[in-house]
């Protein structure tokens, strides 16, 4: 004999479709974390392109604190 639970089945985890601005925005994360580090790295070692990873660097800045404050805002619309 086999056991069937008794509790209700939970309705399936639904995945909210970024929108295109959405994944401009993380791929634009991604990619000037990549600069920062890249720019960074060889400004430390050679001392040139220092203006190019301080840069990088703002635009890096910029878009974490624009993807975190989405990401919060959007846990904080989820708990209402």
């Amino acid at each position: 004999m086999t056991a069937t639970p008794t509790r209700p089945m939970t309705a399936p985890t639904t995945w909210h479709h970024a929108s295109a601005m959405w994944s401009v925005v993380e791929l634009l994360l991604g990619l000037s974390f990549c600069a920062t580090v890249a720019f960074g790295g060889y400004a430390a070692a050679t001392g040139h392109m220092q203006v190019l990873s301080q840069g990088a660097a703002i635009v890096f800045i910029t878009t974490l604190v624009v993807v975190l404050v989405h990401w919060f805002r959007a846990v904080e619309a989820s708990e209402h």
